[in-house]
């Protein structure tokens, strides 16, 4: 099975129009979304339509629980708080009942998909320290093979023995073998706001026959998807931060 995984669209539409056409080229089995839709990016119900027609599972991430008042923004900077008043506004009632009703988990073919952590999924921790990979290997490495996770907007796989007994290891490379007697992270990047000095959008492919994890990075209209949050009255360093990758 082919298992497309997309995370963080974060209402990118120019990014995802890209991912969509490489989607129907590739023709992935499945597409599980990892959450983010929605927020930071100026067309939130245009991507959350897509979004519901390709992929078979969608998990909720914690911008998707602001825009449908699952969770406050207290814990939100003030961009992505001005990000979300403004997305609760342009999101129908049929979508924000969607984003409500996202599980934090799915699993699939041995493996466990979630925005953030999925340690404690309803938290949205980040996973982007060596504490947090081998908390997920200690608390729930015997149960899943592999885990996917999105969130933090960057891409890596990190991979530790089945056994525990040496230090997980980086693998920065973009095709991935993943070797039976090992476990795997892997953090998938964001479609509409990558933070790891790359601007290209990007998603993931897990081959489960092959045994591949492979990353697709592709261009897409940066300056259209600018432009469109600087029209829309958004705050700034939303629509800037996308040119540098941050």
């Amino acid at each position: 099975m082919r298992i497309a995984v997309i995370a963080d669209v974060h209402g990118n539409l120019e990014a995802l129009d890209v991912v969509m056409a490489d989607l129907k080229a590739s023709k992935p089995d499945r597409v599980i979304c990892l959450g983010d839709i929605v927020g930071y990016g100026a067309n939130p119900q245009e991507c959350c339509t897509i979004v519901r027609e390709i992929a078979q599972d969608t998990v909720m991430g914690n911008h998707d629980a602001a825009a449908a008042d699952v969770i406050g923004t207290a814990d939100f900077n003030d961009e992505a708080r001005q990000g979300i008043d403004w997305t609760r506004e342009h999101l129908s009632a049929s979508s924000r009942a969607w984003l409500r009703a996202a599980p934090s988990t799915v699993e699939s073919e041995g493996a466990l998909f979630s925005h953030g952590s999925p340690v404690d999924p309803e938290m949205f921790g980040y996973v982007v320290s060596m504490h947090e990979v081998e908390k997920i290997f200690y608390v729930l490495g015997s149960n899943y093979t592999i885990f996917f996770v999105g969130h933090a907007h960057r891409r890596f796989v990190v991979s530790q023995n089945i056994h525990g007994s040496e230090a997980p290891v980086i693998d920065p490379a973009d095709v991935v073998h993943l070797e039976s007697g090992r476990r795997y992270i892997v953090s998938v990047g964001s479609i509409g706001q990558p933070r790891d000095m790359d601007t290209t959008t990007s998603y993931g492919i897990l081959d489960t026959d092959k045994g591949i994890y492979s990353v697709k990075r592709l261009k897409y209209a940066i300056t259209a998807a600018r432009d469109k949050i600087l029209a829309a009255g958004l705050p700034k360093w939303l629509a800037y931060r996308l040119m540098i990758g941050v």
